[in-house]
């Protein structure tokens, strides 16, 4: 029933209403007023929620003189008719253009509805002027269903929040669903769907699309606050885009006085929706665990990238460089590494290298008995550089793979990467970037490919903060467990009172490892030699000998493993020569203080306390600018209130400049400046970088001759699996254009030429064994 208000003072009633809603204050009618439109619209959506139907607003029209809405009309969601139906009627063909691509077949939503609600905005309050509560479809009748209607979908301010927040941890929106439901008390009693979840979340992260870069570094600045000690650096090109970023925390600077003597540095992908590889500096505490020294994100990455990145980390790090760093083989990491940090030791990761290695030999893995194990041996277990290279000699003479390029390859770059190079250097026990690769992994379970750079940059911190949280709660562990012995040897008893629980696990493990072998005396009181002939631990051993030097008086201890030198632990090898001398406690000389329980007692000092230092270094200067600074900054910002207080304070800055220049001198340069100068221009978010990772998916690359678990390829012609063959280049087929009829039915005369065939083959082989001093010289050109 349509009802108009063509008379004020005529009231209409509709018996269909009477019957429905005894009050009728819960029904529209004409005449009835609303203080704004808002009122009107919420008053309708609750009366079509009650009835069964879902509303919109349809037209509107504005005064000419005031431009303001003076007439409202609100339909039913069934109201008019679609577009594409529209189409169809007055065309009479189908809705499906063949020139598009395919659309989902959905049906009409509309039919045509009249019910309708329409205010005026007349004597500065809004009126009902026209209600028509006739629908020409059913309506929905059950409480479930009436939820899902459009109109009555919401979510309320509570449930935003919360989105936000599980959203920030990275939940799903299904599963932020299914906590939504849980807090409802069911999911019957939502008023939306997960589809709804999904479009907040994406309206959330929209609000920081084109200035994803100035909130990050809002961001920054509101932390410098917090941290006087935290540093970042930003970098931007001609056309003001972001280029490369680096930030690092105030505690990482710190810890990276105590634990930066050795650094993992390597690049991860599929972290943020620019694609810009993420470069964490990792190194390793006193716990054996992974530590942050900082983070950064390269727009490419190539040599400028990295010299940029290299010397703003050196800045932060209050001058203080790494003693080694564990790279992979980038070419230009590497011409940035020697520019920078010309006296740290660069160590190529080894694991990278025997991927490659597994990349071009994996055939000659599976045809050669014997050749990976051998492989593998000579370059683990050689413990000088001359054994490696009589060891890879003789490999390589054995094997006949003095003409392999790829081996050569490996062999001019042996001093990047082999491990025997770098034994009389402290590397952590590190051979490889696996701590970088374990960081990596612990990024990747928080970032996704869409990631804005605000939240990659809120991820990260909450990667730091756990694992700082978890490096205090081993510092408690180990403060105030017992370590239980494993031996009745007293260095063991030594070391627990030193050590961390996990260095102490690592420790025992050592002791263990000195039931083996035995120890021979070659010069007495000076050399011993260490022979093992078994390991349980070890397949197939080669047996190992040790020379260990030592100084009884000084209690100075040498082995030709270095593995104090290496590690920071004494070896098994010198400690079962020092029982047999006589020596049966751990020196002080040999107790490393980075892997001591109080190794990070000045990393928990506060600012206030070390710039309170008596000195002038570079690391003290920038800590008291940053004690100053805040203090400084409330001081100005109280002054500029008034003209007197201005006035009051710059009295008081002329006779502090008079004082202190009196005290320190007139240089005003400040060594090393706290943290970087605040960007107040707007910095363009940066285009899709062009990386060198792989892009598709996050996951760790699989070179192809990885083993997969799958059944061997079978060669047709000779039936051999590990041959790394096939019936195309199988060494039995003489000629290739013969067809497979024709040496089917000569069996016999092809055994026989197979017979010849390896007859030659053998004797080329012979004559190759024959000049292996020639070939070897080979090898040695590749030699830089």
């Amino acid at each position: 029933m349509v009802i108009e208000d063509l008379d004020p003072h005529e009231t209409q009633t509709s018996s269909e209403q009477e019957d429905d809603f005894e009050d009728l204050a819960l029904c529209p009618f004409v005449g009835k007023e609303f203080m704004t439109k808002e009122d009107a619209k919420h008053f309708y959506n609750d009366y079509a929620y009650r009835m069964g139907f879902s509303i919109r607003r349809a037209t509107f029209y504005k005064s000419v003189k005031s431009e303001e809405v003076t007439s409202l009309r609100f339909v039913c969601s069934m109201a008019g008719l679609s577009k594409k139906y529209k189409e169809a009627q007055k065309e009479n063909t189908p809705t499906k253009s063949p020139t598009k691509s395919p659309q989902k077949d959905r049906p009409a939503n509309r039919t045509n509805c009249k019910a309708s609600l329409r205010i005026r905005f007349v004597g500065g309050i809004w009126k009902v002027t026209v209600f028509n509560d006739v629908h020409n479809h059913p309506l929905v009748t059950s409480p479930a269903k009436k939820r899902s209607l459009r109109s009555h979908k919401s979510l309320d301010f509570d449930d935003k929040e919360l989105i936000k927040d599980l959203t920030a941890q990275n939940i799903e929106a299904a599963k932020i669903h299914e906590c939504l439901a849980v807090k409802h008390g069911g999911k019957k009693f939502l008023r939306f769907k997960r589809k709804d979840i999904s479009n907040e979340i994406a309206y959330q992260k929209q609000k920081i699309h084109g200035v994803d870069v100035d909130s990050t570094l809002v961001y920054f600045q509101k932390k410098q606050e917090d941290d006087p000690e935290f540093f970042y650096a930003v970098d931007v090109d001609e056309s003001g885009r972001l280029k490369n970023l680096f930030w690092v925390d105030g505690r990482a600077r710190r810890a990276f006085q105590e634990f930066g003597d050795v650094v993992t540095f390597d690049t991860t992908y599929q972290t943020n929706r620019y694609k810009m590889p993420l470069a964490p500096f990792v190194g390793v505490n006193h716990h054996r665990m992974n530590i942050y020294f900082g983070f950064a994100m390269l727009r490419s990455e190539d040599t400028s990238g990295f010299v940029w990145l290299f010397q703003n980390w050196v800045k932060a790090m209050y001058g203080k460089t790494p003693k080694a760093i564990i790279t992979d083989q980038d070419p230009a990491m590497r011409i940035a590494i020697k520019e920078v940090f010309p006296n740290a030791v660069h160590r190529c990761c080894q694991w990278h290298v025997m991927r490659k290695a597994r990349e071009h030999l994996g055939a000659l893995y599976s045809t050669k008995d014997g050749f990976e194990q051998e492989l593998k041996r000579v370059i683990n277990r050689s413990m000088t550089i001359s054994e490696f290279e009589e060891g890879w000699a003789a490999m390589l003479r054995k094997h006949g793979l003095r003409k392999n390029r790829h081996l050569k390859y490996m062999y001019s770059q042996r001093s990047e990467w082999v491990p025997t190079y770098f034994r009389d250097f402290f590397f952590a026990n590190m051979s490889s970037s696996q701590r970088s690769e374990s960081a990596n992994n612990t990024i990747k379970s928080w970032t996704r490919h869409h990631n804005s750079m605000y939240q990659l940059v809120l991820h990260m911190e909450k990667i730091v903060d756990g694992r700082w949280q978890m490096e205090s709660d081993l510092d408690i562990a180990s403060m105030n467990a017992v370590p239980r012995l494993s031996t009745l040897f007293r260095i063991e008893s030594d070391a627990s009172g030193y050590y961390t629980c996990r260095v102490m696990s690592a420790f025992k493990e050592i002791l263990k490892k000195t039931q083996l072998g035995f120890v021979k005396e070659i010069e007495k009181d000076s050399s011993y030699e260490v022979t093992i002939k078994y390991n349980p631990m070890v397949k197939n051993m080669v047996p190992e000998t040790y020379m260990v030097s030592i100084n009884i008086l000084e209690e100075v201890v040498s082995c030709s493993c270095r593995g104090y030198e290496f590690e920071g632990l004494l070896c098994s090898h010198a400690i079962k020569v020092m029982h047999h001398v006589g020596i049966d406690h751990l020196p002080d000389r040999y107790i490393m203080k980075r892997w001591c329980k109080d190794a990070n007692a000045s990393v928990k000092r506060s600012t206030l306390e070390r710039s309170m230092e008596v000195g002038a270094t570079q690391e003290q200067e920038a800590l008291r600018f940053a004690t100053l600074k805040p203090r400084m900054v409330k001081i100005l910002k109280m002054a500029s209130k008034s003209c007197d207080a201005f006035m009051h304070l710059k009295g008081l800055l002329d006779i502090a400049e008079t004082q202190l220049g009196a005290m320190v001198g007139e240089d005003n340069n400040l060594s090393s400046d706290i943290g970087t100068t605040r960007i107040d221009s707007h910095v363009i978010d940066p285009p899709v970088s062009q990386c060198k990772g792989k892009r598709k998916q996050p996951k760790r690359f699989k070179p192809p001759s990885e083993p997969k678990r799958f059944k061997p390829r079978k060669c047709s012609i000779c039936g051999n699996t590990k041959g790394g063959h096939n019936s195309r280049t199988c060494p039995l087929k003489k000629d290739s254009g013969k067809k497979k009829n024709k040496r089917k039915n000569d069996d016999v005369d092809s055994s026989h030429e197979d017979d010849d065939y390896l007859e030659d083959a053998q004797q080329e082989e012979d004559s190759e064994d024959a000049q292996e001093e020639d070939d070897f010289e080979d090898a040695q050109e590749y030699d830089d």
